[in-house]
């Protein structure tokens, strides 16, 4: 029986493994956290982390599996890339190529090359460095190396940008960190897919972003297809391809976010890889293309194809619950509207007893929701309705959503 070994044990994985299966492989998943969603799913679970290189290597050897993948971290896919040139393994793109993607630095220096319209930056390795920055304010000052938006700010002052400086290099796994000028304008993520070199945008969402002092946090939500006109819908395709020519994108799904203002796009940062959260299922809901599938046809190298697409991506919405500070009990009311159809897809991403701290990340969420209707209005109506009758209880059943 061939045998694959899924890196990471998020939600998009439960889905993952599943198509695994069904595909007659055995399903190795590797993860630290024994109680992550995607657990139950496999066959077999490997109390390791995804993203130490060397361990999944030995992992692999050791269970001599015939794929490692990862669809939705690009940290995980970057040791996926790894283990499949160290091992001779099917990968869908080159280690350096993912070497590229998760170092910041390196991917605004290929942006800059490559003609995608991003903002000016600097790299920093002491913050003695950037009591000479010259670039304008207000900036956002992040590790070049972190993942769920772990000590990314914005800052609006010297004073900010020295403490937000100390805390990127804190975080950061390489002592690195990169400061870059603020966007303004709608945040939008644009998903899209490279067959044969050639890119193709399937959807376009816009985000609520989450604000608190000067701390720039992570989404509140989305919504497709995000108000574009015909000329930034025209705009966003050319942004496409020139990341898929710039990073050598061949056939692999990617996405990519960036700042809508004044009718020009400025890119933020891209991965080759499925959007975290429940992007495969909106993906799924809205143009009608399996995306999992097209992760996987792309590490085994099979041709992608998106002939399951609908002419306009249908509305829907997702939105994100947060927690203060506490011992997580329950999602209360969820379950209600699961059963009258207010909300079409849920996961809830913590378990009773988990710890949550202040840190608003993407790693501290409690649950996601995913909503559809016929119209932005009515996704709104949803949304209102969901907040009015949704809580987030601890332990003690004492309310803890953050609103």
């Amino acid at each position: 029986m061939k045998k694959a070994l899924v890196l990471c044990a998020t939600v998009p994985h439960t889905l993952l493994i599943e198509k695994l299966k069904a595909r007659g492989y055995y399903v190795l998943l590797a993860d630290m956290n024994p109680n992550a969603p995607a657990v139950p799913f496999a066959d077999e679970f490997l109390c390791v982390s995804a993203f130490d290189k060397d361990a999944i290597v030995a992992a692999a050897k050791e269970n001599a599996v015939d794929l490692v993948i990862s669809s939705c971290s690009e940290q995980a896919n970057s040791v996926c890339c790894y283990v499949g040139e160290t091992l001779g393994l099917p990968h869908p793109y080159s280690y350096e190529t993912s070497l590229d993607v998760t170092n910041k630095g390196r991917m605004k220096r290929l942006f800059k090359k490559g003609g995608v319209t991003t903002s000016d930056y600097m790299l920093f390795d002491s913050v003695e460095q950037l009591r000479g920055c010259s670039l304008p304010f207000p900036l956002v000052v992040k590790p070049v190396d972190a993942y769920s938006s772990k000590g990314v700010h914005k800052a609006e002052t010297p004073e900010a940008l020295i403490e937000f400086g100390k805390d990127a290099l804190r975080v950061s796994r390489s002592g690195h960190g990169i400061v870059e000028g603020y966007c303004p304008g709608v945040e939008i993520q644009v998903d899209c897919v490279a067959i044969g070199g050639k890119a193709q945008v399937l959807m376009t969402r816009s985000k609520r972003t989450l604000s608190q002092d000067a701390i720039e946090l992570n989404s509140g939500g989305s919504i497709v297809p995000a108000e574009m006109t015909a000329a930034e819908d025209a705009q966003a395709a050319v942004l496409a391809q020139r990341i898929a020519d710039a990073f050598g994108l061949v056939n692999t799904p990617f996405f990519y976010q960036a700042r809508l203002h004044d009718g020009v796009i400025s890119v933020l940062e891209f991965a080759p890889r499925i959007g975290g959260g429940l992007s495969f299922q909106m993906v799924k809901r809205a143009t009608g293309i399996d995306i999992v599938d097209l992760s996987i046809q792309s590490f085994l190298g099979e041709a992608l194809s998106t002939a399951a697409g609908f002419d306009r991506p249908k509305p829907l919405a997702t939105l994100l619950l947060y927690m203060e500070p506490g011992v997580f009990g329950e999602v209360a009311g969820l379950d209600a509207l699961l059963a009258n159809g207010t909300v079409d897809y849920s996961a809830v991403l913590k378990k009773r007893g988990d710890a949550v701290d202040a840190n608003r990340t993407s790693s501290n969420r409690a649950a996601t929701l995913l909503m559809t209707a016929d119209s932005r209005e009515a996704l709104e109506e949803k949304i209102q309705t969901v907040l009015k009758t949704i809580d987030i209880l601890d332990v003690n059943g004492v309310s803890r959503m953050a609103r």
